[in-house]
Order: structure tokens, then sequence, then C-alpha cells
């Protein structure tokens, strides 16, 4: 048969069309084939291994409802001192909580993170015993020159009690508070080291963790600060009552003028006033050699004495001094002594007021740094 130019045309583009449409029908084919073998090959593979589980470097992150979440940037106010941001709400720490990890308790009130290093440890099997604990700690710390206080948290009473070599019983949570600065300075790099190294290596002994870690350079550098205020306010008053030429106080004179005054009389060879809360706010002491004590007090014979008031630790002082120099005056009168200053300068209107008005300012100081004076934290930084 004979056919024209255009018959021949068409036909050919039919044929074209029809080819297309088999191979498409055929890649179609394929896939499906293909997504039906995948599905196949994973049920299989779930049935023996579980379910697979998102990769968290290559998955796209997902809320609970499955919905892609994009990555956030936490503004600058978001960001705390490592760089991390808090998230929103607190979220951050809710779920630590969700995911079971155990926070540590609260300081207890008589630590302060300022005056102490602190460092909790938590026992990651079962309790640990506090007297095991106490015998370990007094080898592996021996040789600390800071004083150093342990708590242990009892978990029925929700609350931490302080330890020692007497106490019992079993915890999961143990404190150990190192001092960092009292009247011999600031603590030195070796206590620290022997510190924090030796709880470290207590932890392990009883397999605990720790439940942080302070830097050398925060604790040291926050301890030299803190050294430098208190050598600041390490302040004493002090009121000289000395005898008239070719006079002497008589002993047996001062012991019944102190005992009126409601002074103690102590074993460091002082007479102590002493506060509602046992603690001394001014004391009379000998400026001689000699101390008071009962069995010298009826023979001795001095030619000066003192009242002393140690102003860190005296919660009211500008009050406590005016006492001080009452009794001082009442002294000087039954003594009949001349109240000087440190320098022999006897002690006028003028010279008082000007002392009351200095006790005023280092009050005011010590209580804008957040330790008053004679509050706790202040008799421990400032002992006598």
């Amino acid at each position: 048969m004979i056919m024209n130019s255009e018959n021949g045309a068409a036909m050919d583009g039919g044929l074209q069309i029809a080819l297309i449409a088999a191979g498409v029908l055929v890649v179609i084919l394929v896939f499906i084939y293909s997504r039906w073998q995948e599905n196949r090959h994973r049920k299989r593979a779930d049935d023996v291994f579980g379910p697979r589980h998102p990769d968290v470097l290559l998955d796209e992150p997902q809320d609970d409802d499955g919905w892609r979440r994009d990555p956030v940037i936490a503004d600058d106010d978001d960001v705390d001192d490592t760089g991390i941001g808090d998230g929103d709400d607190g979220d951050a720490e809710r779920r630590v909580d969700q995911g079971g990890a155990r926070v540590p308790p609260a300081l207890p009130a008589e630590v302060d993170s300022r005056v102490d290093c602190n460092i909790r440890i938590e026992a990651t099997d079962s309790a640990i015993d506090v007297t095991k604990l106490w015998a370990a700690q007094s080898q592996i710390l021996e040789g600390l020159s800071r004083p150093l206080i342990w708590y242990a948290f009892d978990d029925g009473l929700n609350r931490w009690r302080r330890i020692d070599a007497h106490s019992s019983g079993a915890h999961h949570w143990f404190l150990a508070a190192m001092q960092l600065v009292d009247r011999k300075g600031a603590v030195g790099e070796g206590d620290f080291l022997r510190f924090t190294g030796g709880m470290q290596r207590l932890a392990e002994q009883f397999r605990a963790v720790l439940a942080e870690q302070p830097t050398r350079a925060e604790v040291l550098g926050g301890a030299a600060e803190l050294d430098r205020f208190c050598a600041k306010v390490d302040v004493q008053i002090v009121i000289n009552l000395v005898t008239a030429p070719e006079q002497v106080f008589l002993g047996s004179e001062i012991k019944p003028l102190a005992k009126a005054a409601g002074l103690r009389l102590s074993s460091d060879g002082s007479f102590h006033a002493v506060n509602d809360k046992g603690v001394t706010v001014y004391a009379l002491v000998n400026s001689g050699a000699e101390l008071f004590t009962r069995k010298n007090l009826n023979d001795l014979r001095t030619e000066g004495i003192a009242l002393m008031l140690d102003l860190p630790r005296v919660e009211q002082a500008v009050e406590e001094f005016e006492h001080m120099m009452t009794l001082a005056m009442r002294l000087a009168d039954k003594l009949k002594a001349i109240v000087v200053d440190d320098n022999g300068k006897e002690l006028g209107t003028d010279d008082i007021l000007l002392i009351r008005s200095s006790i005023q300012r280092y009050q005011d100081s010590m209580a804008a740094s957040g330790i008053p004076a004679g509050s706790p934290l202040a008799l421990r930084l400032f002992e006598a």
C-alpha cells in the first residue's frame, strides 16, 4: 500500500506517544514495587531489631506532634555565662527533671559560697555509711590548715545535718565546706588543691560523683578579694586606763569592779562583757604581761588596763562602745586612772565622738557588703 507523507507522519507520532506512555507506566510500576519492597524489609527489620531511632545528626528535629522544629538561636539575654541559651521559661530545667536526673540539695544556711569552698558528693549506688566516710576523709584530707565542716543530707527530714566523728547512719548526699578566709588570711593554692583533689579521690573510693568542681581561679580569686575587704574592717577599739605617776592598780580592786559591771573572767585571762547570744562584745585586759586569773587577782599589781571592742564581731557596736566608755569612766573614777589613747594622749569628748563616728562607718560598710558585723558569717571570718 502506498501512503502519503501526512498519513505516515501521523502514524509515527502516535507510535511515539504510545511508547512514551508505556515507559512512564513502567517507571511508576518500578517505583511502587521498590517502595513496597522497602517497606516490607523495614517491617522485617523492626520485628528483629526494634523500631528505628532518629539520627540526632542527620534527622530533622520534630516536636511531639511530628511537625518539624526549626533550630532556635538564643538572644543575648537568654545566654548564660557558659554561652548556652536558657530556652524559654525554664524548659531546660523541666527536661532535666523529666529525664529523672537528681538535683543536688541547696546549700545549708550555715555555709556561704563567698566564704566557703563547697563540694557536694552523691552516692551513685547504695547510701554511704557516715562512719566509713568520716574515717576515709580524715586520712585523705589530713593536713588542711583551714576549717572544714561536713554535712549529710537527711532525706527523711529533708534537710542537711552537720556530722562529725560521732555521727552515724547512711546517706546519698554529703557536703564538705572549707572556709576560705579567716584572720590568718586567704586560703592558698596548696590547701585548695589538697581539698579538691582529696574530694575527688574520696568520691572515687565510694563510687560517688562530685556535684561541682570549683575552679582554682574562681575560688582563689574570690578568697583574695574577700580577704582584702576583711583587712579593711578588722579593727579593734582600745580604751586605755593608766595610773598616775608612781601609782599601781591592784587586782583586788579590779576584780569587784569588773564583777559589778557584769563582766566574766574567762580562761583567756581577761574579763568579758557577753551579750544574750553568748558573744563577747568587749573585754577588760591587763596591759602588763600577766593575765587575770583567779589565783593571781588578789596579788596582781599593774600600771595599766584596757577595754577592747572587737568591731567586726559586735552587732550593735556603737551602742556597745557607749556602754564600754561608761565603764571606762567609772573605772577611771574608782581607780584614780587616766583614760588615754594608744599614744598616751588623754581622751577628750571630741576624740570619743570621732571614734563613735568611725565605728558607724565600719558597721555600715560591713552591712553593705552583705556580711553584717556580729552576724554568724562575720563571727566565722573574724574568729577570735
